[in-house]
């Protein structure tokens, strides 16, 4: 497993580069199945579970309390959960009290008493941004919150909040979770889950400001695997509207090359793509089988340079 270093409100962390989540199709596999899962990865040296307050209306981080019970080491896992989530009428929920009532309910249903890195789940762009970052920064002010970072934010908004974290003498974003793998898509594709989705622009700003990404459908919902076994026409009609164009399909010939050279399954380098970026990432993948969740872990001993990343990407 690789690590990198995470620096939080209480000090300095590593964090597994592989981030197990926990979104929907988790939720549909029985507690025993789901926490086979869990040991599997934090037994190959995994230390990161991803949820949300808004994944199952909060039964979701429920079961990971429970999981964490289980675990005699559950002090070394990591947990990245996210607040604030929309209301069903689109409404934003930023306020001192909306950030405290989410908070506070995902502490007590995880059985925690500290968050280790703590997401703002989706933006809305006609809300300023300085009363976001000052009602962060009164949570990270009690101790209960470490790192800090976005979820599905633009960078100009970003940017923006960041600039006024820097003049207010406060704690910005210190990194993204947004939608990112090899296989480039557009944020249509993702409207239904109000995602955004990394393109070349937002890549380069990422890259000037050093911000780290937490990249999740990091496998392009596989659309690699899935074109190697049985070509475009296998694929469902929505997958080949937002992935099939020439330059994703450049792109599958380099990778599956790469695959066959070094005699692993096409999913390892592509992940391996994002972990090995030049652009710091942590991989948010998820896993329903545990033969899927044994070929994602090899991407953990899967090595390349930054260069010969980037050479996988560009045309």
């Amino acid at each position: 497993m690789k690590y990198r270093k995470m620096q939080t409100k209480n000090g300095e962390i590593e964090v597994s580069k592989l981030v197990i989540g926990s979104a929907v199709k988790m939720g549909n596999l029985s507690k025993k199945d789901l926490f086979r899962l869990f040991d599997r990865y934090v037994d190959a040296g995994g230390n990161c579970i991803d949820v949300a307050r808004a994944y199952g209306g909060g039964s979701t981080e429920e079961l990971i309390g429970e999981y964490l019970k289980t675990r005699p080491d559950r002090n070394n896992i990591r947990i990245s959960t996210k607040g604030c989530h929309p209301k069903e009428d689109g409404l934003p929920r930023f306020s001192g009290a909306d950030m405290r009532m989410d908070l506070d309910a995902s502490l007590k249903a995880l059985g925690r008493d500290y968050i280790d890195i703590y997401w703002i789940h989706k933006d809305e762009e006609s809300y300023p941004v300085e009363p976001i970052i000052d009602e962060l920064n009164n949570l990270m002010n009690t101790g209960k919150i470490g790192a800090v970072g976005c979820s599905n934010w633009h960078t100009d908004r970003i940017e923006k909040a960041n600039q006024y974290a820097k003049v207010s003498g406060q704690q910005g974003f210190e990194m993204s979770q947004i939608q990112w793998s090899l296989a480039a898509t557009k944020d249509e594709f993702f409207t239904q889950f109000s995602s955004i989705v990394m393109d070349e622009k937002s890549y380069d700003w990422y890259c000037a400001n050093e911000m780290p990404v937490f990249s999740f459908s990091p496998q392009a919902q596989g659309f690699f695997s899935k074109l190697e076994k049985g070509g475009v026409e296998s694929l469902s009609p929505q997958a080949q509207e937002a992935y099939v164009n020439p330059e994703n399909l450049l792109r599958f010939e380099r990778v599956k090359k790469l695959a066959e050279e070094r005699n692993v399954p096409i999913s390892v380098p592509v992940l391996a793509y994002l972990i090995n970026n030049k652009l710091p990432c942590w991989a948010v993948f998820g896993a329903t089988r545990m033969e899927m969740l044994e070929e994602t872990l090899l991407a953990a001993d899967f090595s390349m340079t930054p260069e010969e990343a980037d050479a996988l990407y560009r045309i």
